[in-house]
């Protein structure tokens, strides 16, 4: 039997502790769970709020919906005071799949104004940095 160095003893701990992090954020992002809100109406076109809103429309079965968990949480940590984040999932509150008409492919984002006008929608995955880019071409300040 060898015996390791005190920089292999070293390099192995780092690898270690480097592996169990990154195991321990990919649990933290698995186990984040959009709200699933039941109740439309601080959504419903029309109804007027104090801040824009991002309404994501998704599944629990959806992958693509899935990978939006974190980047919804994220933006919803980051920016409380530009713009609310407000999620359905389309199979428990079928509601909500036709108060926002059609809906062709999940996830679905609907960028409102305060106003409740639907500005703008987007089907698919969206990162981050793409719905900031949006909200800023809207007029949102970020």
């Amino acid at each position: 039997m060898t015996s390791l160095s005190k920089a292999g003893i070293a390099a192995l701990i780092v690898v270690l502790f480097t592996t169990v992090a990154l195991i321990q954020q990919y649990q933290s992002m698995q186990s984040m769970e959009y709200v699933a809100e039941e109740d439309l109406t601080p959504v419903l076109p029309g109804v007027s709020a104090n801040l824009p809103r991002l309404v994501s429309l998704k599944t629990e079965t959806c992958n693509q919906c899935k990978r939006m968990i974190p980047v919804l949480a994220e933006l919803e940590r980051q920016f409380p005071d530009k713009f609310t984040v407000h999620a359905f999932d389309v199979d428990r509150n079928q509601r909500a799949g036709t108060v926002f008409g059609a809906i062709r492919t999940l996830p679905t984002l609907i960028f409102m104004d305060q106003a409740g006008r639907e500005l703008y929608r987007f089907e698919g995955f969206m990162s981050k940095a793409e719905i900031l880019e949006r909200w800023q071409a809207m007029g949102v300040t970020i």
